[in-house]
């Protein structure tokens, strides 16, 4: 993966996004929705390292609100093959999830194994063709900048959000468009796919997915607006504050 990491070139960045409510299918139970959500992808070198906060505020038709938050933190190798990962996450100030753990990969298409250190000591096996996060946003952007076959990608994504966090994912990447933005932010000044992106349990018993996004993914590695809806709501997150980061002297 760090072949097409160099060929995209992507950028270290940290992007901030207002979340709001787009849209609810029940208002008694979700009538509001308002946060904020904090992105950086930086280069440690040997590998690529995520960190992603965000708090949310839900409100209900009666007024009362609910905060939740995370803070999820990765590494991962620019091969693809190693994986540790971090998520804490709360619920009105109570801590109600942690997790920790490394995974690892046997090669690309090929099989690996996980050990959690939280919420308890445990080995799962990965099975073949499973990917982490960052190599997965690689091969899409290396499947839309190619162009010459089917725009879909199936993948196993292993995220290490939880002790299920294994899930099958669908992207439809659209076809390549050029930013429209008019200098609101330099990063964004370049080309970009708009993909739909659904998430299924590993083992699914329905069509439907348990949530999906739409996002246009530029070809720096930027993601510009996007919609992440959960079937019963959906949020929007809209692209407050995008600057670069220092890619550690690599």
């Amino acid at each position: 993966m760090a072949t097409g990491a160099a060929a995209f070139e992507i950028v270290p960045h940290r992007a901030i996004y207002k979340l709001d409510l787009a849209s609810t299918s029940n208002p008694t139970a979700i009538s509001d929705v308002n946060g904020e959500m904090m992105f950086q992808w930086s280069d440690s070198c040997d590998g690529w390292t995520v960190e992603q906060r965000y708090r949310m505020n839900f409100l209900d038709a009666e007024g009362a609100a609910v905060e939740q938050s995370s803070v999820y933190a990765t590494w991962e190798s620019k091969d693809g093959n190693a994986f540790t990962f971090s998520v804490r996450s709360t619920t009105n100030g109570v801590v109600d999830k942690e997790v920790r753990g490394r995974a690892t990969l046997d090669g690309e298409g090929r099989s690996g194994s996980v050990t959690f250190r939280l919420p308890e000591e445990v080995t799962q096996d990965l099975p073949p063709g499973t990917i982490f996060p960052t190599a997965h946003t690689l091969k899409m952007l290396e499947i839309a900048e190619a162009g010459d076959g089917p725009p879909f990608f199936n993948a196993l994504l292993f995220d290490g959000s939880g002790l299920d966090s294994l899930r099958e994912i669908n992207a439809v990447i659209g076809a390549g468009q050029t930013s429209a933005e008019n200098g609101r932010f330099d990063l964004l000044d370049r080309p970009f796919w708009p993909i739909e992106l659904a998430f299924y349990p590993e083992e699914r018993r329905e069509a439907v997915p348990e949530y999906e996004m739409s996002v246009s993914l530029h070809d720096n590695g930027v993601i510009n607006d996007m919609i992440i809806d959960y079937g019963t709501f959906a949020v929007s997150a809209s692209l407050n504050m995008l600057e670069p980061i220092e890619d550690g002297g690599c």
